[in-house]
């Protein structure tokens, strides 16, 4: 039997069990929500061995890839928990040379890392062609990766790992894992087996101590990826745009949802039902307005029944506004509005969508990865000569907190308000 007893999972344990129990709607026994009684049975013998602290702290993460996101924000905070960094599998090291770098002075000081380990961006064996050709090599990889192989493209992560026992690592085993890039039938068990494969040989080979798993599936398909409780210590999710029921503005705006019915335009809001009573005491569906899309809110209580802690594993803005002919990446107005419903989901309470009653899912997401960087450079954020994406699409946008005003303080506010243990300057 695994069980990996941390400070921070066990503080988060401690009030997600009970919290789970009590949430009113649905009736459902968390360890009844298991996929398998033996899962059940560790996740109830956990629990009873974990300790119960009277609070505990957030974490804050700044992502991503590079040095440059955490030195922007020394100009605006106090040191932050961590960092992320990416992997890939097709070559058996780090994205880039960046990431390396980034790593190892997280691991300098015993900071947590977060590693976005990768298939399906780059998969072993991709000879070329479009997008569905690399999904159906990616699903490929995933089963083969269930069958054990590959498993020499992780000794340069597995020698960083035991190279460097001061660091916490949460491995993110794919990141927005999906059916379409990792399930090679309808059951999906092979993302399942592989993830569970994978997690074994880390475990095996890096004593697992310091090593703790994210399952971070798109948030559409949150159930259907599932691994099972036993090596899932985190659940991840990202946050850019419409997870938030903000639009995206790509040569046009796009909505999470079909204006009029399921967009308010000019609230800028989904729009969804939850089930309450009527006059007669008859089950009812109510039409409202919601900052937050039903999927994120959906996974996030399907994360605490499970009794599993949340990260935000990407979160960071996008280009939510026609740029015209400013070339800043800035989002003056609308960075204010995401930063206030990010720290929103955080303390969320209130009915969702689709399900009868009112939950309190306030202590369900412990830590954020906010993406401190310039997009408008390329992935990695890194100032050029040319941008790598042009002015009216997704991703041109200006993330450094440093470039704002009141998001910034929005941020700062909600670091503050929200008890995390990293607070601005």
């Amino acid at each position: 039997m695994r069980i990996r007893i941390t400070a921070v999972c066990a503080a988060v344990l401690a009030v997600l069990v009970p919290a789970a129990a009590s949430a009113v709607g649905t009736g459902t026994d968390p360890a009844a929500a298991s996929t398998e009684s033996s899962e059940t049975t560790e996740t109830t013998e956990t629990t009873e061995q974990r300790a119960q602290p009277q609070a505990v702290d957030r974490e804050l993460l700044i992502g991503q890839s590079s040095q440059a996101a955490w030195d922007d924000w020394a100009t605006v905070g106090e040191a932050p928990a961590g960092g992320s960094v990416y992997y890939e599998v097709n070559s058996g090291t780090w994205v880039s040379e960046g990431h390396r770098q980034y790593a190892e002075f997280l691991a300098e000081r015993g900071d947590t890392i977060q590693l976005g380990v990768s298939w399906k961006d780059n998969p072993p064996g991709f000879e070329g062609g479009d997008g569905d050709a690399r999904a159906q090599r990616s699903r490929e990889v995933t089963q083969e990766l269930a069958d054990g192989q590959y498993q020499d493209r992780f000794d340069t992560l597995v020698d960083f790992i035991t190279a460097n026992p001061q660091a916490t690592y949460l491995v993110r085993l794919d990141y927005e894992v999906s059916s379409f890039f990792h399930c090679t039938d309808d059951s999906c068990a092979s993302y399942r087996d592989a993830y569970n494969t994978l997690a074994a040989m880390f475990d095996e080979r890096t004593g697992g101590a310091n090593v703790q798993y994210v399952y971070h599936p798109v948030r559409g398909e949150y159930e259907k990826l599932y691994p099972g409780d036993a090596n899932v210590d985190w659940m991840g999710l990202s946050i850019f745009a419409h997870e938030l029921c903000l639009p995206i503005y790509d040569n046009g705006y796009l909505y999470n949802g079909t204006p009029p019915d399921n967009y308010d335009v000019e609230a800028l809001q989904c729009r969804d039902v939850y089930i309450d009573e009527d006059e007669f005491g008859n089950p009812s569906a109510v039409w409202q307005n919601w900052d937050h899309d039903a999927n994120v809110l959906r996974m996030t209580r399907f994360a605490q029944e499970h009794a599993k802690p949340m990260v935000l594993s990407e979160a960071g803005l996008l280009n939510f506004t026609e740029d015209g002919a400013d070339t800043s990446g800035l989002e003056p107005e609308l960075a204010t509005e995401w930063v206030e419903r990010l720290f929103g989901l955080l303390n969320y309470q209130g009915p969702i969508p689709g399900q009868e009653g009112e939950y309190d899912l306030s202590e369900v997401i412990r830590m954020v990865t906010y993406i401190n960087l310039d997009f408008r450079y390329g992935w990695d954020g890194i100032p050029g000569e040319d941008f790598e994406f042009p002015p009216n699409s997704t991703w041109f946008v200006d993330g450094r907190l440093s470039q704002y005003g009141p998001a910034t303080e929005a941020f700062c506010r909600g670091l503050a308000e929200q008890s995390f243990s990293t607070t601005c300057r």
